[in-house]
Parts: C-alpha cells; structure tokens; sequence
C-alpha cells in the first residue's frame, strides 16, 4: 500500500482521482467511512445510539454535518467515533489491497500519521498546497472560518506532513502540471 496523504483541502481527492485515471488501484478512506454511514449498517446503528437517533434522517442516513459539529467540538466524541470506524476502515484497505496485489494500493488516508496507523516502511506521499489555497478551497466548501480551525485543530499541519512523507505533490500550479506530477509519481512507484 503506498499512502496519501495531506491537510483537508489539499488536493489529496485530486491526486487520488488522477492516479485513478491512469489506472491505478486507488481507495479512499473518506469513501469508505461515507459507505458504514449507509441506511441499515451496525456503524449507523452504533452512532444513533452514543449521540442519539436525532442524527439520523427520515430516509435512514446519517446527518453527517450535524455529526461533524459534535465530534470536531469535542474530542472525547471524536475519539469514540475514531474507535467505532477506523477498524472497519483499515478492513477494508486490507481487501482492496490483497485484490490489488502485485500492483500497489494508493490509499488517501488523510488522519495517517493522526490515527497512529503509521506503519514503517510504508511509502507516504504528501499532498501539500500552501495555508492561503487551503483556506480559499475549505471557504469554497461552504465553511466559515470557526469551522475551518476546529477541522484544522484536529490535525497535524500540511507542512509536517510533508515533512514526514517519502514524496510530495504540490498541488499549487495548474490541473494539467497536477497531472503531469501524478504521472511521473506513478512511474516512481509502479516501476520498482
């Protein structure tokens, strides 16, 4: 598995989705959380009993930004859900990697270093932009700036993630260099 990762509003679902586009296996852990949120799973079932089944709609899905606001405000919550959801997560990795094999899983994992999945030996990219376009993506998502640094409080920085990983991708210039800088990743890493 070769891991991506970065702040919320880098660029990591572009990156992912380039690689993709290229024929690259890809998984997204974001992705796979928005599944176990579906109508009828045990997590959905799990969250409306801890936070209460007001959280959940009248078609059965979850209000994944009325959860948002409890567990980026309080870390205990935050924890719990953490508990809950990164077992089945990292569960599912394991398939989609196993069904990869030989090629590589590029896997976006935002909380990589945070969730203390950090495995040695484990290759990281990077997805980094700079604060000003991460701030200007995340107000384009609809949040307001209190929003923003809750969000951001629960991370570690772009830059120490950067620092961390193995590769980076600046994600700062245009989508057709983006691409390019996909490209090139992917032959890094798949011609070993």
């Amino acid at each position: 598995m070769i891991v991506i990762t970065g702040g919320i509003g880098c660029g990591k679902s572009a990156v992912l989705a380039n690689l993709r586009e290229m024929g690259a296996h890809c998984a997204d852990a974001d992705d796979i959380a928005h599944a176990l949120y579906e109508p009828g799973t045990p997590a959905i079932a799990a969250i409306a009993e801890h936070f209460g089944r007001e959280l959940i709609l009248e078609d059965g899905r979850l209000n994944r930004p009325a959860l948002a606001k409890i567990v980026f405000a309080q870390p205990e919550a935050l924890k719990w859900l953490d508990n809950l959801l990164h077992p089945l997560i990292r569960a599912e990795f394991a398939r989609l990697e196993a069904e990869a094999a030989p090629e590589p899983l590029f896997a976006a994992i935002p909380l990589w270093y945070e969730s203390g999945w950090a495995v040695p030996g484990t290759k990281v990219i990077a997805v980094w932009c700079t604060p000003e376009m991460q701030l200007e993506r995340l107000r384009k998502r609809g949040w307001d700036d209190e929003e923003i640094k809750r969000r951001l409080a629960s991370q570690i920085s772009m830059d120490e993630k950067r620092d961390r990983a193995d590769y980076v991708i600046e994600t700062t210039g245009t989508l057709e260099e983006l691409r390019d800088k996909c490209g090139k990743m992917l032959s890094k890493l798949t011609s070993r």
